[in-house]
């Protein structure tokens, strides 16, 4: 407007200096320049008059803002939550139920009416309550049996609990050249997550064997029926159908009968794992970021239902290299850990 105003200014300007030039030093080229030169600036002010108005309107005003929602503060619910909050770059509310899901009605509640679009739940509890949302969108992570839940909608997506299941089984083949046969026991309505293993396990040229079970109870008795066909257990944290006496004697059997295994825990390599893997925090924190980006101002979480992690933090145990009678290659040499 201010340029507008200006190129005015000038425009009447010229007029008068034109009339000057004509009505008394009867100069009638210079005033007929000068007369041009005016329209020229008139010309000038219909065009920056036409772009004005044709100026895009004004963008909504989108709430921005996210809430993560905690099922608890243990360290690998709180060390997702710090890293989305070093990446995000608007406000964040965090709530947490902090292990007492007696606070769920006032929580929900409060998540609810806040004017941010987008909430990520860490956890079951938290990604569960999330699920009785409305008119939010919805990212969960670190939640294993996602498939018993029912948490998948058009608004409610998530990010895999699993470490890079290729890397894993790269890792481990790396070890183990020799390693052919490989059983995985998990719970019901995993198929997701079996599909993955079997494709990274033949890739690396290794039979996945998959058995299901229904509790605990069956989870050692099927190990010992699997045991004389495979090499190498792939323990995977399904914590319907195993308890920690589970795996203490699953571990115990294995180092007995000299069988590999890949565990879901650094600890557990104390206890007879040969690898392990844990997921990365830092991993996790990206690819929630990367689905609120791909979702953007729309009401819905495009995409697929799940998507895998790209990392995978493995460590090695020395000791059962050794006992297992397998060399440690110079390339893996970093990764280990002494428990």
């Amino acid at each position: 407007m201010k340029l507008l105003k200006t190129v005015n200014i000038w425009s009447f300007a010229l007029v008068g200096v034109a009339i000057r030039l004509f009505f008394y030093k009867k100069s009638i080229t210079q005033a007929v320049r000068i007369v041009r030169l005016a329209m020229l600036v008139v010309v000038f002010e219909i065009i920056l008059t036409s772009c004005s108005s044709l100026q895009p309107p004004a963008p909504l005003v989108v709430p921005e803002g996210l809430i993560i929602f905690l099922s608890d503060n243990s360290p690998a619910f709180v060390g997702v939550q710090r890293e989305i909050s070093k990446r995000y770059q608007h406000a964040i509310k965090i709530y947490s139920l902090g292990g007492d899901e007696n606070q769920s009605a006032e929580t929900l509640k409060k998540i609810q009416s806040s004017d941010k679009p987008t909430v990520v739940a860490i956890g079951l509890p938290a990604a569960k309550l999330a699920r009785g949302l409305s008119n939010k969108k919805v990212i969960f992570c670190q939640v294993f049996n996602y498939e018993d839940t029912d948490l998948i909608t058009s608004w409610m997506k998530g990010v895999d609990a699993t470490p890079a299941v290729m890397e894993q089984f790269r890792v481990w083949k790396t070890l183990a050249p020799r390693l052919k046969k490989v059983g995985v026991i998990i719970g019901k309505n995993q198929r997701s997550l079996i599909d993955k293993a079997v494709t990274a396990a033949r890739v690396q040229h290794i039979d996945l064997v998959h058995v299901e079970v229904k509790s605990d109870k069956e989870t050692l008795y099927a190990y010992k029926q699997l045991a004389p066909k495979i090499q190498g257990l792939w323990l995977v944290p399904d914590n319907r159908v195993l308890s920690g006496e589970t795996i203490r004697d699953i571990m115990a059997y294995s180092v007995k009968e000299g069988k590999q295994v890949a565990v879901f825990s650094h600890a557990l390599l104390g206890v007879g794992g040969l690898l392990s893997a844990e997921s990365s925090n830092a991993d996790i924190a990206v690819q929630v970021l990367a689905r609120i980006e791909q979702a953007g101002q729309s009401k819905e979480v495009p995409g697929k239902s799940m998507t895998a992690l790209t990392k995978a933090n493995i460590r090695i145990n020395p000791v059962m290299v050794g006992r297992l009678n397998l060399s440690l290659p110079k390339s893996l040499q970093g990764l280990t850990q002494v428990p």
